[in-house]
């Protein structure tokens, strides 16, 4: 089995879990047999600096390196209509070592990601400029 975990730093064993997906800067890939981790791998992603379309780079990236499981502290949208079309398992996970997010996907401690994502800067209804235009629409 071969598992790919979104990394906040470097990447390897014992990095952290990224809090998201699309723009974590590196992805360790590991590859489990008989419940033990054999082989890790990093590579970096250059969706972490994309303008746009980062979800979409990125999961097409976990796809070709033939990752069947994807751990990440969350999945946007399009990154989860590409692995999900790709057959890739995606998993949500607290800022953990890797190590230990390996351990807990095996032993079914990970809920299955939604494609929500992280909140992001919506427009909202204020017109801006500290001025109270906010139209009369909210409190």
């Amino acid at each position: 089995m071969r598992i790919c975990i979104a990394t906040s730093g470097s990447g390897g064993i014992r990095d952290y879990v990224s809090p998201q997906f699309g723009r974590c800067p590196t992805f360790t890939v590991v590859d489990v047999e008989g419940g033990s981790i054999k082989n890790v791998n990093v590579i970096q992603n250059p969706g972490s600096f994309a303008g746009s379309g980062a979800g979409i780079q990125s999961a097409q990236i976990v796809v070709n390196q033939g990752c069947n499981v994807v751990i990440a502290g969350a999945i946007g949208p399009n990154s989860f209509q590409v692995l999900s079309m790709g057959g890739v398992d995606m998993r949500e996970c607290p800022p953990m070592p890797v190590e230990e997010a390996v351990r807990a996907f095996l032993e079914g401690r990970l809920r299955p990601a939604t494609g929500m994502g992280m909140p992001g800067m919506g427009r909202g209804m204020g017109g801006g400029r500290g001025r109270g235009r906010g139209w009369g629409r909210g409190p």
